[in-house]
């Protein structure tokens, strides 16, 4: 906005002129409103009283007519010359009596309306208005406008009765200039009196046309300031007249003394308004001033400080005590901002436990020290046990180790370190010259051992191990990004394979950006709404006492480029990814919705689900799972929840508790790939759990191995005695189906049996399986 780029000085100059003028126009307003409102008023109520005099004088006049006519028709001189048509008594009396009252005009007519006689010689009946006549005639005593002969008369008229109605006597008063006047004196406004064509019949102002005059009324206007105002106030009065030919009179009064009031208000105050904003602008000129030098020193101060110069200062000794205490916050400021930089910069470079660089800190550094050529080793390495150390003594000596392991980093004397860096959370990154005299494996062999050894932490001894990934310089790449995340991938290698150290090796690198591209198309999949990519397929399950069928849902992934994709590959991924929750509600829902489709069909199956412990944990697992269930109209007795011994022992206490809960809802439960994990029957009779699954590592090679016949005999004989229901996964020949059959097994699944199938064909193979073996 252009205010913004104004000065300070000149706002305040602005500011103070506004005010004033804005105080002037306000004070203005008001004062001309009021005296406009009570001006106004006197004017209407001016205009007003005077159409009340001229009503009042209209009917004063009317009076006499009524009297003069009175007079005339009770002479019985005249009433006799009229009953005898004696037309020159008529004529005479009518003159006489004319000049008798001052009448101007005096007419007889008979009882149809025609002119018998007339007090003005000229006067004929086609000067007479046949519509006046009738209108007098019906409204005998009443007094009527008209204009006759182009003479402006007010007429009355009374019957001459002897004793009945034998004639009509009309006496009229003619309006005159000299009336105008004396009307004008005496109401104090124009007076103008006009027929029905808007035709001026008389007035006191000189214009011949009432159309011009009324036009020039309303369109003349008076300008101040450019402002366009009325220059007259009027009322109009209609009078008593013919239908035919009505008659009005306008009563007009002029605004200019009213305005002219105003105009001399207005000149006053502007004039008083200038020379209060001329004082008000000398002195926003020296208050701008004032404020504004000490302000542009501290402007010149803060852009020193913010180029990072905070020593320097600026006199304000001569200005308010306001601009010192500024001058004084903004040097405190300057100070403390200094401080913050300083610890910023720090926090931003270094790890604030350990003291060393930071991983950003580190990808900026990495390649100066790279720079020289030299052929160096890259070791990113983690402490092994640091689980246990921070689960069986605490977080706080864990810390405590992590800033020991960081202090003999930074100052161990047998190793030449050329650069060392925290990556994240046990990770470590340390940069070294490759030994000349060592092979590069016992040079970082020799460099772990120098960084384990015991530590004296809260005065114990703590023994640290440590894997490592190296990536050698510039054998293994040269640009920084690269070389890190080799690293990187060394070290997970390491972890993965229980290895102490791990070279980095061709072809690991591709593999992890593999992995990173299947995890992102996996990402993408659960954008589209009716992915086809992603499908299930169901793996019967016999039961070998009565050959009923249940089914395994089991998810598969035809990427459009790379193919089937492995469905061990791709669900690992999307747990690491944090992807597992939104895949296991896809298959969830796709199960269910085949499970209710085959229902409809007459085909009623119960299916296994797998599901992970990062499902079981979330908040929501339980409560999605059950609206699934109300949506597509399944009974929860058909669904079985497969989880493995390795997720039941991820964060026990959780999943052990969202299972018994699902449980009372009505599912069933399984424990998958039973007997490669850590638990044990002993432990599994406190599980809410129905069914455990022998894994196929027991059942494949079981027709020809001893030991797996002991495992999976003495395994199904305890089960059995626990309450569990067992499932043999992995049957491949019919010597293996027989040998689980005679040790009581419940259930089997496996290729002897059928191979995982799409829905259609599962639908087809379950009809085939029951005419064969069932009916």
């Amino acid at each position: 906005m252009w205010f913004h780029r104004i000065k300070l000085r000149n706002k305040i100059f602005l500011l103070c002129t506004f005010l004033v003028f804005f105080t002037t126009v306000v004070i203005q307003a008001s004062t001309w409103l009021s005296s406009h409102k009570f001006n106004q008023q006197q004017l209407t109520e001016r205009v007003l009283s005077a159409k009340q005099v001229l009503i009042e004088y209209l009917s004063a006049q009317e009076k006499l007519l009524v009297i003069a006519a009175n007079v005339l028709t009770s002479d019985f001189g005249f009433i006799r010359a009229v009953a005898t048509s004696d037309a020159e008594t008529i004529k005479s009396v009518l003159q006489n009596h004319g000049k008798r009252i001052d009448a101007d005009l005096m007419l007889l007519t008979d009882l149809s309306g025609s002119l018998i006689s007339s007090s003005r010689a000229i006067l004929s009946d086609s000067d007479l208005n046949e519509a006046l006549i009738k209108s007098l005639i019906n409204s005998p005593g009443k007094s009527f406008f008209a204009t006759i002969n182009q003479h402006f008369y007010q007429l009355i008229l009374l019957p001459v009765k002897a004793p009945h109605t034998i004639a009509y006597s009309v006496v009229g008063f003619e309006i005159t200039a000299d009336d105008m006047d004396a009307l004008k004196k005496l109401t104090g406004v124009d007076v103008s009196f006009y027929d029905e064509d808007k035709q001026l019949l008389i007035s006191t102002i000189g214009v011949e046309s009432f159309r011009q005059f009324q036009d020039n009324l309303n369109n003349q206007l008076t300008y101040r300031f450019m402002i366009p105002r009325p220059a007259y106030i009027t009322e109009e009065l209609l009078l008593p007249s013919t239908s035919a030919a009505p008659v009005g009179v306008l009563l007009t009064s002029s605004l200019a003394p009213l305005y002219a009031q105003y105009d001399e208000i207005i000149i006053h105050n502007l004039l008083l308004a200038l020379l209060v904003a001329i004082i008000a602008s000398l002195l926003s000129i020296f208050l701008a001033k004032s404020l504004t030098i000490p302000l542009t020193k501290l402007t010149k101060l803060a852009e020193k400080f913010a180029a990072g110069d905070y020593s320097s200062t600026i006199d304000l000794e001569r200005s308010g005590i306001e601009a010192r205490q500024l001058l004084s916050t903004f040097e405190m400021m300057g100070q403390r901002i200094k401080l913050r930089e300083d610890k910023i910069l720090y926090q931003a470079q270094y790890d604030i436990l350990t003291g060393l660089y930071n991983i950003y800190t580190a990808k900026q550094k990495l390649p100066e020290y790279l720079a020289s050529g030299r052929q160096k080793l890259l070791v990113a390495f983690s402490i092994r046990n640091f689980r246990q150390i921070n689960d069986r003594l605490g977080p706080d000596i864990a810390d405590d180790c992590l800033k020991a392991l960081s202090a003999r980093l930074k100052h161990t004397e047998l190793i030449e370190i050329q650069m060392a860096a925290r990556l994240d959370g046990v990770e470590f990154f340390s940069l070294l010259n490759l030994s000349e005299k060592l092979s590069p494996i016992h040079q970082v062999d020799n460099f772990l051992s120098s960084l384990e050894g015991d530590f004296n932490v809260a005065e114990l001894m703590i023994n640290l191990e440590l894997s490592a990934g190296v990536v050698i310089y510039p054998d293994n790449g040269t640009d920084t990004t690269s070389l890190l995340r080799r690293t990187s991938i060394a070290l997970d290698n390491a972890r993965k394979s229980k290895q102490r150290i791990h070279f980095y090796k061709d072809g690991e690198d591709e593999a992890h950006l593999e992995r990173l591209a299947i995890t992102d198309a996996l990402k993408n999949l659960f954008k589209k709404p009716d992915t086809e990519e992603l499908f299930m397929v169901y793996q019967p399950k016999i039961n070998l006492q009565d050959q009923s069928i249940k089914a395994e849902a089991l998810i598969r992934w035809k990427h459009p480029d790379k193919g089937f994709i492995s469905p061990e590959l791709f669900v690992n991924l999307a747990e690491q990814a944090g992807l597992i929750i939104e895949l296991t509600d896809w298959v969830i829902d796709s199960v269910f919705s085949q499970m209710a489709f085959w229902q409809n069909k007459g085909l009623i199956v119960p299916v296994s689900i797998n599901v992970s412990a990062q499902d079981l944990m979330h908040k929501d697992f339980e409560k999605h799972l059950c609206e699934l269930v109300e949506r597509h109209q399944i009974n929860q007795a058909l669904v079985t929840l497969e989880i493995t011994e390795r997720d039941i022992m991820h964060h026990e206490h959780i999943v052990v508790a969202a299972l018994k809960r699902l449980k009372s809802h009505g599912f069933h439960i399984a424990i998958d790939d039973y007997g490669i994990g850590q638990s044990s029957l002993s432990k599994l009779k406190d599980l809410p759990v129905d069914e455990i699954k022998l894994d196929k590592s027991f059942i494949m090679q079981l027709a020809s191995s001893e030991k797996d016949k002991l495992i999976v005999r003495s395994t199904i004989q305890l089960a059995h005695q626990l309450g569990f229901y067992v499932v043999a996964e992995g049957v491949e020949n019919e010597a293996g189906l027989q040998i689980l059959s005679d040790f009581g097994c419940d259930e089997i699944q496996g290729y002897f049996i059928s191979k995982p199938l799409s829905a259609g064909t599962f639908y087809s193979w379950q009809k085939e399986y029951v005419e064969k073996n069932i009916s």
